[in-house]
């Protein structure tokens, strides 16, 4: 069962989240039946309503999106453990993580235009390797048009997204608070920005959901 008090809606909150990432999971359909999944680099295109990736021109997922280019895709990443001990000396039940995590659902097609091809690859570039150190994309540069006939841009037409970021939101005040002291305390990576966002989603205090 879907817990709604994790669901979050802010379309903001989902962009800024699918942009900070570098890479995220591609569901496909084996031959077999059995579904497949590729960790793999994307661009998220808001504007678009779409995901893009890329691919050489020959393999299993080449394969597998020709017979059935329905995907799904999931990026997460998550912030913390939380251990039992944290609100119950006793019991192990209250253990848990505090994550973000994004599963989006739609078509596969493959990008022809040139012009979305190297939208496309200028802003790969740009989250892959922000520093520069590269000539633009030229098709008719002899090294960018060899690579440009060896793989296929895919696009991934968003038709359901769904995103869950669990900070606690379904926890009483006084275990909120007990959450939060336990990641005070254990100053372990990751914890001060956790805590961040425990503040920034806590339904009693600010209007996100």
């Amino acid at each position: 069962m879907r817990r709604a008090e994790f669901e979050v809606q802010g379309q903001k909150l989902i962009n800024d989240f699918l942009k900070e990432q570098p890479y995220g999971v591609l569901g496909t359909t084996g031959e077999d039946g059995y579904p497949r999944l590729t960790p793999i680099m994307y661009i998220h295109v808001p504007e678009q309503n779409a995901v893009y990736f890329h691919s050489s021109r020959k393999g299993e997922k080449v394969e597998q999106l020709k017979r059935c280019p329905k995907a799904s895709f999931n990026v997460s990443e998550m912030h913390a453990l939380i251990p039992s001990h944290f609100v119950d000396p006793v019991f192990a039940c209250p253990a848990t993580t505090f994550f973000r995590s994004v599963h989006i659902k739609g078509t596969m097609s493959i990008v022809n235009d040139p012009v979305e091809k190297t939208t496309f690859f200028t802003a790969f570039m740009e989250k892959l390797q922000p520093e520069g150190g590269y000539e633009p994309f030229d098709w008719t540069m002899s090294g960018y048009a060899k690579q440009e006939s060896a793989l296929f841009i895919y696009k991934l037409n968003i038709e359901d997204l769904t995103a869950k970021f669990k900070f606690g939101q379904n926890l009483p005040e006084k275990k909120h608070q007990m959450v939060k002291q336990g990641l005070t305390n254990r100053q372990a990576p990751g914890d001060a920005e956790t805590i961040a966002w425990m503040e920034k989603l806590d339904l009693r205090r600010c209007p996100f959901s």
